[in-house]
């Protein structure tokens, strides 16, 4: 069975290479930019070109699917390097294929705010893609075979990039609000069922996440809760269009999680700057996918759908867009 992480931003050292393989997982999508240009964005695709290097035993670039099968055959994990906003390419397409060569497979719209491309979460909800470079953007990475993401977007940027992409479109790290509710700390990052639902008729892939600001019962999130979010999640939109994307992180210094927050473009944290959130118990370091696919399984998930949600539609999805 293939297990994919659609979203991951821990401090990336070789303890969390070593969860990773603890937690059987085959693939997981770092992120190597937020508000980052291009060239801050080369120089940290820079060090993971290092760190690949010295921990070649655990861990290797995935280009294409093909990358991560052999990763899943020699006891190792797959990186797949990604953006979680569209900074990096400088409102330059031309940026967009050299990214590409340099082995980022991924990218984000918007993360929370307004950028050229279009508007996150954050803002005024009437507020979509930009008919001129949002729109010209998707055409770009559908063509260079890079995942259009839109986990942080708002939802009219999130169906203006449906109704735009001609390949299946991504929210590697979200949950539906519908089963999660409006009285966790992030619900506005959660996405409404009409969107899911248009999401999977046009192919594409939500990864349910266990980051308690936008997971079931926040903070007291347990199993039975993400299982119980898992199920709904398959009996509304399909077992073929649902996959994991964790957010997990751990070991960011605060400073790293208020750039997240504001980036150059705020004196303030739009949101509370509480510092680390705990993940559950369950999910601690990474390692409990193993608990949530016995966990499903309990539920009297079958193996082969066991499959599609652990990496199975995350194969479909990337080999559509990577080619």
């Amino acid at each position: 069975m293939l297990t994919i992480d659609a979203l991951q931003f821990s401090v990336p050292t070789r303890e969390r290479f070593e969860e990773w393989r603890k937690g059987e997982i085959d693939a997981v999508h770092v992120t190597v930019a937020i508000w980052e240009d291009s060239t801050e964005t080369l120089r940290e695709i820079g060090k993971w070109q290092a760190r690949l290097a010295e921990n070649a035993d655990l861990i290797t670039l995935a280009r294409t699917m093909d990358d991560v099968h052999q990763a899943q055959r020699t006891n190792r994990t797959a990186v797949i390097l990604g953006f979680q906003n569209s900074s990096p390419f400088e409102a330059d397409l031309d940026l967009v294929e050299g990214f590409h060569e340099a082995g980022v497979r991924i990218a984000q719209l918007t993360y929370n705010t307004m950028n050229a491309a279009g508007s996150g979460c954050w803002e005024d909800p009437h507020n979509g893609l930009s008919r001129t470079y949002g729109v010209n953007l998707i055409r770009e990475m559908n063509a260079a075979g890079m995942v259009v993401d839109v986990s942080h977007s708002n939802e009219r940027t999130c169906f203006d990039a449906l109704d735009v992409s001609s390949k299946p479109v991504a929210i590697t790290h979200a949950n539906p609000i519908d089963a999660v509710g409006e009285n966790v700390e992030l619900a506005v990052r959660n996405k409404s069922l009409p969107l899911l639902t248009a999401l999977a008729q046009q192919g594409g892939v939500v990864g349910l996440s266990m980051y308690p600001r936008i997971a079931p019962n926040g903070i007291n999130c347990s199993l039975d809760d993400f299982c119980d979010m898992v199920e709904w999640t398959v009996e509304n939109i399909g077992i073929d269009h649902v996959g994991f994307g964790s957010d997990f992180y751990i070991g960011q210094a605060d400073e790293e999680v208020l750039w997240w927050r504001q980036g150059r473009w705020s004196r303030t944290s739009m949101v509370p700057l509480t510092g680390y959130q705990p993940f559950p118990e369950w999910f601690g370091q990474s390692t409990g996918f193993p608990l949530v696919i016995d966990g499903l399984r309990g539920r009297g998930f079958s193996e082969s759908d066991l499959a599609k949600v652990a990496g199975g539609n995350w194969d479909r999805l990337f080999r559509a867009n990577w080619g």
